[in-house]
């Protein structure tokens, strides 16, 4: 009698697009693990108002020496969306994709760095937001995460001069 021979199973990295919304899904079917997402928490102390419309835009980007990235620093990830005053100071809780080249990008002693910022008013046509930068007067923050960090909390507590 035959005996098959026991096969190992190799642990494989767990997909992140569990942790995500529909388009992590499908990044994540058809880029593999160059597709990934990162939870964010993002809370802001704004002043009650009338009920204005805020634009949220958030970016993380794989490598930084911890500054805000220049015009010609292109994010890893990208999104934006209109938000309220009360839902920044109780918190906006998002799930961001990001699109790498390869596995390995940001895992080489880099500091991915993550960057959110509001603008008064709605979002704009761009659904990505991956040009968008912050304008003076912006409330932003930046927090720089480990490149196995799959999530972050943002405190909008700085103004672009």
């Amino acid at each position: 009698m035959a005996t098959t021979p026991n096969l190992k199973t190799v642990p494989r990295r767990t997909r992140s697009a569990t942790a995500g919304s529909w388009l992590a899904l499908l990044a994540a079917t058809t880029l593999g693990d160059a597709a990934h997402t990162i939870r964010a928490e993002v809370r802001a102390k704004v002043v009650p108002s009338d009920s204005a419309m805020y634009r949220l835009v958030i970016q993380s980007y794989d490598r930084s020496d911890g500054a805000v990235p220049g015009l010609s620093a292109r994010p890893v990830g990208s999104m934006q969306r209109s938000v309220t005053a009360e839902e920044l100071r109780q918190g906006i809780h998002v799930n961001l994709l990001e699109i790498r080249e390869s596995l390995g990008s940001g895992a080489n002693g880099e500091k991915p760095l993550v960057v959110a910022w509001i603008d008064t008013g709605a979002t704009d046509l761009e659904f990505d937001a991956r040009r968008a930068r912050p304008g003076r007067g912006s409330v932003y923050g930046v927090v720089a995460r480990s490149a196995q960090q799959d999530a972050v909390q943002i405190s909008l507590d700085r103004t672009v001069a």
